[in-house]
């Protein structure tokens, strides 16, 4: 295949050139352009299969050069490079079909997933082009139908027995033996949020799949790899002949090296037992909760047979004496070395499971909350943030993840109760709150909640450093509010009680009576 880079800047197209590893990726022909007029040349000459090139340019854009290639009807694979991010760019591309659209300093490895997806889509056409001029439709599609047939054994769309299975096989002309035994490998995928935004969905799946296809399967274009995402996280199903399983282990610790160097994500990998074709669809839910329960393997890669072996032990308990004093002595790097001890018994012992973190959570709420409670802060609107609630979710997942979710928490808490220490920042805070809200239904609860705090405390905490009342403050910021909208002849008086937070016209005159000395009719007559 032969791809051009077209950019103006001599540095960024050494950096490609030098970046991409071309001839194993099965590129073999690399020219280059410093302009769109110079890449126009080099196509008229001859056909070029992918073109990466920049948008920003001084005689034409890469914009320009894609929508001049659409015109002529090229299929070229264009993968644009941008120093910023703008959506007028992206949309323009996404509309003229650009393959990739990514932000400079490019990621190297980014670019070479890109580069691969490419040429597995330009391979794919040919082949279906060769295969459509002897009219065998069915031909052309036999990866994609075979794709469709394991997705669909594994959510159930295909009859569970073996004859429904060898009839839906017969069907598609599947080159695949129901006499054989199968393996399924199961991989769950964790800590995908950043890459999957970085690169985009397609080509994030595009990258694990080809992984476990190459590794796994043997096979560059995939064939046997699908995926299922949903609440308990993004699963890939990869479905192989019967090997050995200790080839296979370490094939999949090839996988999550893979997936941690190239994806940026944690890949967990189980083996299943050799099965018959009708017995898979069973053997994906066994797996699936298997990799639910065993946290001790997180990340790692374990067969069914191993872990089979392993038993729960007895729940997990935690001295909570010590997590108290440590607590008080604000004594982070104690507490996170104490619960890391406890986990790693348990890891070690694969005895680690969902439930044995769940009680683990439990106890260690138990000590944060009873903490925070004395300190007057509710932990329940401290922990509220999206962050707090994700990290929580993920805490019986995985040793790690209760780890990063203990330490969010003891950071956060700390955090904020050095703020409340600072009573005068806290009180300055709370009188900007009420300025910004006094006409709105405000009571100390409302302003509590907004702090974190427990009303009770908040309101003994305001009365020690100011020496006022809060419901008092909020009343005369009222007021204040009140006498100010009055000066002004176009505001009725009447509507002057709502305005300021009042819904009733008569309790308003008789707490700015209280306050002023006369009625909000006698000060607007300068009475």
């Amino acid at each position: 295949m032969r791809l051009l880079i077209v950019d103006d800047d001599v540095p960024t197209v050494e950096t490609v050139w030098d970046s991409i590893s071309w001839r194993e990726i099965g590129i073999h022909e690399v020219e280059i352009a410093y302009s769109v007029a110079q890449a126009k040349a080099v196509v008229e000459r001859e056909r070029v299969d992918i073109i990466i090139s920049d948008i920003e340019m001084p005689q034409g854009s890469g914009l320009d050069l894609l929508a001049w290639i659409r015109q002529r009807g090229e299929e070229t694979e264009f993968i644009l490079l941008t120093c910023h991010e703008r959506f007028d760019y992206a949309a323009h591309a996404i509309k003229l079909e650009a393959a990739e659209y990514l932000v400079k300093p490019f990621d190297p490895k980014i670019m070479e997933a890109s580069l691969k997806r490419a040429v597995a889509k330009i391979a794919e056409a040919q082949r279906m082009r060769e295969k459509s001029e002897y009219g065998d439709w069915h031909s052309k599609n036999l990866r994609q139908e075979q794709l469709y047939f394991w997705l669909s054994l594994y959510s159930g769309i295909v009859g569970s027995g073996h004859a429904s299975i060898q009839s839906e096989i017969t069907a598609r002309k599947l080159p695949i033996d129901t006499a054989r035994k199968f393996r399924l490998i199961l991989t769950k995928i964790t800590d995908y949020d950043r890459p999957l935004e970085d690169i985009g969905n397609e080509l994030f799946f595009f990258l694990i799949e080809s992984i476990h296809s190459r590794l796994i399967c043997g096979f560059e274009e995939n064939e046997s790899v699908v995926r299922r995402a949903g609440d308990t996280g993004l699963w890939f199903m990869t479905t192989v002949p019967d090997l050995a399983e200790e080839e296979l282990m370490a094939r999949c610790e090839m996988v999550t090296q893979s997936c941690a160097q190239n994806a940026r994500v944690q890949a967990t990998c189980c083996v299943g037992s050799a099965c018959a074709i009708e017995d898979l669809p069973e053997k994906y839910h066994q797996l699936h909760r298997m990799i639910q329960r065993s946290a001790a393997f997180y990340g790692q890669v374990f067969s069914e047979n191993g872990a089979l072996g392993t038993v729960s032990g007895e729940p997990i308990t935690l001295d909570l004496n010590r997590l108290v004093k440590w607590l008080n002595d604000r004594d982070k790097m104690a507490i996170l070395t104490y619960i890391r001890d406890v986990l790693k018994i348990s890891t070690d012992n694969h005895t680690l499971d969902e439930r044995n973190l769940f009680l683990m959570k439990q106890e260690i709420l138990q000590a944060v909350y009873g903490y925070l409670s004395e300190s007057g802060i509710q932990a329940a609107l401290l922990f509220h943030d999206e962050n707090s609630m994700r990290l929580s979710d993920l805490a019986t997942q995985s040793a790690v993840d209760m780890i990063r979710w203990v330490n969010y928490m003891l950071e956060r808490a700390y955090d904020y109760e050095e703020e409340v220490r600072k009573a005068s920042g806290l009180i300055e805070r709370i009188n900007a709150f009420v300025h910004e809200h006094y006409s709105e239904q405000l009571d100390r609860n409302e302003i509590a909640g907004a702090f974190h705090l427990a009303p009770e405390y908040l309101a003994k905490l305001y009365k020690k450093k100011t020496g006022v009342y809060l419901k008092d403050y909020v009343r005369e910021y009222r007021v204040e509010q009140a006498k100010r909208l009055l000066r002004d002849k176009n505001v009725l008086v009447s509507d002057v009680a709502g305005a300021v937070g009042f819904d009733n016209f008569s309790y308003f005159s008789t707490i700015f009576r209280k306050y002023v000395g006369m009625t909000p009719n006698e000060y607007r007559r300068g009475e």
